[in-house]
């Protein structure tokens, strides 16, 4: 296994994170790039709170904003922490001969640049990308098999929806614009019609009862009819740490990375 690799993961989402975070663990010298503030409720399950306060954890491993070069270059030595780009993509990619890009954002639907051709190896994670169009290697992250490896075609459209209902999610909205004040934090247990915290003077309160997963930034605003805050209501429901469909994800990701960089040809599964 050839652990010299660099790689780029764009994102700061779960799915990126749980990537990089495997990555990094298993030797690699990686790296995170978001060029855009991130907007992310499920705040104790990524990284997105690096580009706005310089720093986070996940699961014991540290994410930095890389500001300057000294920091970049000893989070790719190292290898003690991952390094977080903000710098344009077109600009980061041009600047460091990346060995391998992947594209891992949260949501699915048609990814907003293409990849190909951009390094050596690149992976789309999630069913916008087309293997052999928009990148060479697609992950799948929904249905029987997330983390299986697509040499061609796309993943399977997402079901995310069907798995917020199986995990008991329930999204609550805001009803006015502007930033969330929040009176709570992620992990608290509330009550059906606890207030969770204020957008200007109008209270924000839990549909239901549950554990909070998501909550907003207070220094982001958010529009009318927007997701500002998540209460998890099953127990099984995570709140924090990496998710075991991110897990399994994440380990096709390093597995494509492995049988690429050795040579091998990762078994896939066809296109559906």
């Amino acid at each position: 296994m050839n652990k010299e690799l660099c790689i780029l993961v764009c994102g700061v989402g779960e799915r990126a994170s749980a990537v990089a975070r495997r990555l990094i663990g298993e030797g690699y010298a990686t790296v995170l790039h978001q060029e855009r503030p991130p907007r992310a409720l499920r705040r104790r399950m990524c990284y997105a709170d690096a580009w706005f306060d310089g720093v986070a954890a996940l699961g014991g491993v540290e994410a930095r904003r890389a500001d300057r070069p000294t920091e970049f270059l000893c989070g790719m030595q190292t290898r003690q922490f991952l390094p977080l780009l903000l710098r344009p993509f077109d600009e980061v990619v041009e600047r460091w001969p990346w060995d391998v890009i992947i594209s891992a954002p949260d949501h699915d639907g048609r990814p907003a640049r293409s990849i190909a051709n951009v390094a050596e190896l690149t992976i789309g994670v999630g069913s916008g990308f087309v293997a052999g169009a928009d990148c060479d290697l697609v992950i799948a992250t929904d249905g029987l098999d997330p983390g299986a490896v697509l040499r061609a075609g796309d993943a399977p459209p997402s079901r995310r929806e069907a798995d917020r209902l199986a995990l008991d999610y329930w999204d609550v909205i805001a009803m006015s614009e502007g930033a969330l004040a929040a009176r709570k934090t992620i992990g608290e247990r509330v009550e059906a019609e606890e207030i969770l915290g204020f957008i200007g003077e109008e209270p924000v309160r839990a549909p239901v009862a549950g554990r909070i997963s998501g909550l907003a930034r207070p220094d982001q605003s958010s529009p009318a009819g927007a997701p500002i805050a998540e209460i998890a209501t099953s127990d099984r429901a995570p709140v924090a740490g990496v998710s075991d469909r991110n897990k399994l994800i994440a380990r096709g990701v390093s597995f494509a990375v492995e049988m690429e960089a050795g040579g091998w040809t990762p078994v896939s599964i066809g296109s559906r």
